[in-house]
């Protein structure tokens, strides 16, 4: 994996260099950190090893002509809500500005595996997918790394496509814009050597509260694929179709809040059932510009703990 990455996406090999050399701790234990899904899923031999169950992390789109909202709960480890960071990096090369972003982090990991924007005005969150995991491609977080680069559809398409090396492990990122903000897009992407395979679903704009809707889990919903869909992630998506549907920024925050299924509630917390949480809550308010980041449930009265103000420069 190492030889492949060096490869691939020998600048990003150097940022976890600098991070580990930063942190005093090996190079090799960051690396590994940013493997994860493909040790849990591919390369564990022995317990604890994480099963389709542990995944996590629910969207709400809407995309009404005066509402553009992507919300986002990011599940995982309940230790990331006190040692997870936010990064804003600008990263110049010879000619300028190569890279500008803002980017939820998880600790000593690459950004872009959680939630983020660019100054492109690309915003992107992402749900982790489980499907056949392949050791003989790119690291899959390595790809989302890239994804941060994209300054639209087209090019989020290529980076995931990643032709010559493919991914190991399969996610979909929810992507928007506020420069084009007719669309959302929804970009599965599954596992293959030398060639990911994509899927993109289109939200387009639309009156019509059911079309302007659409929600995603941890399942592939558009990409043909036989995988069997965790019981955890269905009853979610199961629960947020129950509900009203949602026509404002508010009623997306009640969903991703919602606690009333006992066994598989959206908005999760660390019980004998579920070891994982929901760390955070990230809005993306694609017509006012806003990304905000709620640290306790977001269908409560409480504002966000951290709101930043999405600007395109390019």
């Amino acid at each position: 994996m190492l030889s492949r990455t060096e490869k691939n996406f020998p600048k990003y090999l150097d940022e976890v260099r600098g991070n580990a050399q930063g942190a005093g701790l090996p190079f090799e234990t960051l690396f590994v950190n940013d493997l994860l899904m493909e040790i849990y899923f591919y390369f564990s031999q022995k317990p604890p090893q994480a099963t389709k169950e542990d995944l996590g992390c629910s969207t709400v789109y809407i995309n009404r002509p005066d509402v553009k909202v992507i919300g986002h709960n990011e599940d995982g480890e309940d230790l990331a809500r006190t040692l997870g960071y936010v990064i804003d990096a600008t990263i110049t090369g010879g000619d300028g500005v190569e890279e500008k972003f803002t980017s939820l982090c998880y600790p000593g990991g690459l950004p872009g595996v959680s939630m983020g924007y660019n100054h492109h005005g690309m915003i992107f969150s992402v749900n982790g997918l489980a499907g056949p995991t392949i050791d003989k491609a790119a690291p899959a977080d390595f790809v989302l790394r890239e994804v941060l680069r994209a300054s639209n559809i087209d090019e989020v398409k290529n980076i995931v496509s990643n032709a010559g090396f493919g991914v190991s492990s399969g996610f979909n990122i929810n992507v928007g814009s506020i420069v084009d903000t007719s669309t959302q897009w929804s970009v599965e992407v599954a596992p293959d050597v030398s060639e990911s395979k994509v899927s993109i679903k289109e939200i387009h704009e639309s009156d019509d509260p059911e079309k302007s809707t659409y929600y995603h889990m941890n399942e592939y919903r558009h990409l043909d694929i036989e995988v069997e869909t965790a019981a955890r992630s269905k009853g979610r998506l199961e629960r947020a179709l129950s509900l009203p549907v949602p026509t404002c920024a508010k009623d997306a925050r009640n969903i991703l809040g919602d606690t009333d299924d006992t066994t598989f509630p959206i908005y999760r917390s660390v019980r004998p059932s579920d070891e994982y949480a929901t760390v955070c809550t990230g809005m993306f308010d694609l017509l006012n510009k806003r990304f905000d980041i709620y640290f306790d449930n977001p269908s409560g009265d409480t504002g966000p703990l951290l709101p930043f103000s999405i600007q395109c420069e390019a």
